[in-house]
């Protein structure tokens, strides 16, 4: 059951910090130069591309559209209220006893807020994916198990590692 718990919890860290990366992209800085961000919006630089809409050749009226929807797609996560609940957690998990009704009332606290956030994101996403055209969505689909598949690797069990404690 804690092991349960636990990845719950991680799952839903690893979900809002998707999210954030997904608002910081979507979100151009009001200082950049206009050539600086020209042609790269919606793009994010490293080894995990958050943006599933990046690479698509977007035109300038699609960009805007997607804009306008991840404008009005509902609230931002409010950092300061995740960090506490996370800061509760916390408090929780390095007491002297473990409260397991707290526990999962935190739980739930978390876990409600990020179905909405969730919830909100993916009726924006769909409404962004049908402004693409039929190319796009092919690219879009394809970029799609391109990252399911890379991701996938990445989690495989390699050899000579230990094997994870709940594969017994």
């Amino acid at each position: 059951m804690r092991k349960f718990t636990a990845m719950i919890v991680a799952s839903t860290l690893a979900l809002s910090s998707a999210s954030f990366a997904f608002a910081a992209e979507t979100t151009p800085a009001t200082d950049a130069p206009a050539a600086a961000t020209q042609g790269k919006m919606m793009q994010h630089k490293g080894p995990h591309r958050m943006n599933p809409f990046a690479d698509l050749n977007l035109t300038e009226q699609q960009k805007t559209q997607m804009k306008e929807i991840m404008k009005d797609s509902g609230p931002r996560p409010d950092r300061a209220a995740m960090k506490a609940q996370m800061d509760t957690m916390h408090g929780l998990v390095a007491a002297d006893s473990f409260d397991e009704a707290k526990v999962k009332s935190q739980i739930d606290t978390i876990t409600q807020a990020q179905s909405q956030h969730m919830l909100d994101r993916a009726r924006a996403e769909n409404k962004m994916y049908n402004l693409l055209t039929p190319e796009q969505k092919k690219q879009f689909n394809e970029n799609y198990q391109k990252r399911a598949e890379k991701m996938g690797k990445m989690h495989e069990h390699k050899p000579g590692q230990a094997a994870p404690a709940d594969a017994e």
